[in-house]
């Protein structure tokens, strides 16, 4: 498999944009988390039992 891209990441983020892990969006957050400055419990609502299964494959993903 080739290496990850934001865009990988990002598609299994929620997407609403909260800003409650300190970036002003979903892409800026999948970036951090590629470049290893955030972890995926920045996320407040992959941490919700609706994305329990996207937080999986993202950990899967990036070996988590």
């Amino acid at each position: 498999m080739s290496e990850l891209s934001v865009f990988d990441v990002f598609e299994y983020l929620p997407g609403i944009n909260c800003k409650n892990c300190g970036e002003n969006n979903c892409m800026a957050f999948a970036e951090k988390l590629l470049k290893g400055q955030k972890t995926l419990d920045g996320c407040a609502p992959l941490r919700e039992d609706i994305y329990k299964k996207r937080k999986e494959q993202l950990m899967a993903m990036l070996k988590v």
